[in-house]
């Protein structure tokens, strides 16, 4: 035998030997099995086969291990002649090979979000923890998850790794998603029918609706199909991760889409509701809800009932619910009609109070002075409340009789006034007010004062191009340029100033329109006729002949005749 074949036999045994002799560089970095053998306070022994044995410590187990389990780990080095083991580094070995197989065959990995990854305070993505050992950074273009990003925070998905370099690894959870979505819905329809009852993960939380993963399928259900109770807001009763049963209500395959509800599963509250309840019954119920004309109430678990503005107050006209009834506020109401195929119920508030209309004819007779508060001006009037709730309006046009008022510019909410009533309509519930009616038309007095023709002083207040706008007894009134003059003026201001004082007649009085018209040329044309008649009068009385005066007259001249004659001429009878 030769040297080489001693050398070669020699090696041959020595290679045997190493492979029996325990060797920290071959077990090194190695990913292998072992059975816990042992467990102390501080570590835990496995064997890895034969006789080799290693130690790994008790801290990288988040629960104590029992003897007989098998462990994976990586020996890391050897101490003492003992080898040291991590099952971390073992976990980090399996995690990077699943990494692998992700990027590679596109099989999901599991991994925790951990926290968001901001720029110049604006959100770019999230960092994802794989395994608890190896952190990944997923893009906010990849979440498929358009919640409130800090409800993710702590929840666990399946995403794909889609890129990988050296230590950086990037995933997507939308890849998973559009990568799987054709195949699951395959299996799903084909697994299941409308009526299903099957497990849901909620993936995203909106105000009315909800995102639910059912078997890698996502499913929407409406905030209607998750509670019989009344719900305002879904993120305020469920959150992302939450899981429960739920019922497939729809399924379509051709928009692979499917819907799915919760309260389906629980008993209906209307069930039966008519052993519960009928018209006429008073009950409380909570406001829960504002409507554009109404308010919703709670009357139980998954029965609300619809209170009408209209249904709170027999006075007050209901504009907007929130300023009349707050939520949470539970009130005692009336029904006043329930439909169990429409699922409805309606309710009032006032027909559980006196109704003051009842008696207004009595309390509100035309005619009547009262005193009340204004609770609201318009554009056309003021309104109106008194003691008793009922409301009565007072129009603009039945606040003055002579000046065009503006309400908002005269009242104020709250101010205390006094008025009389014009009419009431029990009927329809209408109480029409007045405040010129409390004292008597200026116009009318006016009139009865001053008939047609009278003489008055008036004021000149304006000259327009018509005529003269004056005052007369504190009442506008107007002289037309015809009726300034005998003649025709030309230019009135040449005549007249504002302030000038002018006599004038009374030619026009109308109430209705509130119109008075003057006239100086018909008052000095009357004053001249007086002037003339009086001064006729007087030279009349001056030269008007008595009966006296004629009979002294008439003897005055027989005397004179007489006198002329001589005294004893005789005139002779002539014969008959």
């Amino acid at each position: 035998m030769g040297i080489e074949s001693k050398d070669d036999i020699f090696l041959s045994a020595m290679a045997e030997g190493e492979k029996r002799k325990p060797s920290f560089a071959r077990e090194k970095q190695k990913l292998q099995e072992g059975t816990v053998v042992a467990v102390t306070a501080e570590d835990v022994f496995l064997s890895l086969g034969g006789k080799s044995e290693c130690v790994v410590p008790r801290a990288e187990f988040s629960e104590d291990p029992r003897v007989g389990d098998r462990i994976a780990v990586v020996v890391m080095d050897m101490k003492d002649g003992v080898l040291r083991a991590s099952r971390k580094e073992a976990e980090k070995q399996d995690l990077q090979q699943r990494i692998r197989r992700s990027l590679q065959r596109n099989e999901p990995v599991s991994g925790v979000i951990e926290d968001v990854v901001r720029k110049d305070g604006q959100p770019k993505g999230f960092i994802v923890m794989l395994g608890g050992v190896i952190k990944a950074f997923l893009p906010l273009s990849h979440i498929d998850l358009p919640s409130d990003i800090e409800e993710l925070k702590g929840k666990t998905f399946d995403f794909l790794v889609i890129e990988q370099d050296r230590n950086q690894v990037t995933v997507s959870r939308r890849e998973l998603l559009k990568r799987g979505q054709a195949r699951n819905f395959s299996l799903f329809f084909e697994r299941h029918h409308v009526g299903d009852v099957v497990k849901g993960t909620v993936e995203k939380v909106e105000p009315s609706y909800l995102f639910v993963n059912v078997e890698n399928i996502i499913a929407f259900m409406h905030i209607s199909d998750f509670s019989w109770k009344y719900i305002k807001d879904l993120s305020q009763v469920v959150k992302v991760g939450d899981t429960f049963d739920v019922k497939i209500l729809e399924m379509n395959q051709a928009k692979k889409s499917i819907k799915v509800g919760r309260k389906q599963l629980m008993p209906d509250p209307w069930e039966g509701l008519e052993k519960r309840y009928k018209v006429g019954d008073i009950l409380k119920a909570t406001a829960v809800s504002y409507k554009a004309n109404g308010v919703l109430l709670e009357v139980e678990d998954g029965v609300e009932a619809f209170l009408s503005a209209d249904e709170i107050s027999w006075t007050e006209k209901i504009r907007d619910p929130r300023k009349a009834i707050r939520l949470g506020t539970t009130l005692e109401v009336k029904i006043v009609d329930l439909d169990l195929e429409k699922r409805r119920m309606d309710v009032s508030l006032r027909e559980i109070q006196t109704n003051p209309w009842d008696e207004a004819e009595t309390k509100y007779p035309v005619g009547r002075k009262l005193e009340g508060t204004v609770s609201s001006v318009v554009d056309f009037g003021v309104f109106v409340r008194f003691d008793d709730g009922i409301e009565g309006l007072l129009r603009k046009e039945d606040i003055d009789w002579i000046a065009n008022v503006d309400p908002k510019t005269q009242f104020k909410r709250g101010d205390k006034i006094t008025v009389v009533v014009l009419q009431i309509d029990t009927e329809k519930q209408k109480l029409r007010l007045g405040m010129k009616q409390l004292s008597d038309h200026p116009y009318k007095t006016f009139q009865m004062n001053y008939p047609k023709g009278s003489a008055v002083k008036a004021r000149v207040t304006n000259i327009a191009d018509q005529g003269l706008e004056v005052e007369v007894e504190g009442l506008p009134a107007f002289i037309h340029v015809s009726q300034l003059a005998k003649e025709r003026i030309e230019n009135i201001a040449d005549h007249f100033k504002v302030g000038d004082e002018v006599e004038a007649a009374v030619r026009v009085v109308d109430p209705v329109k509130n119109r008075i018209e003057l006239s100086i040329r018909e008052f000095l044309e009357h004053k001249e006729k007086q002037e003339v008649s009086h001064h006729m009068a007087a030279s009349d009385a001056s030269e008007v002949p008595t009966i006296g005066s004629l009979l002294g007259d008439k003897l005055a001249a027989f005397q004179k005749k007489n006198e002329k004659q001589p005294a004893n001429k005789v005139t002779k009878k002539k014969p008959e």
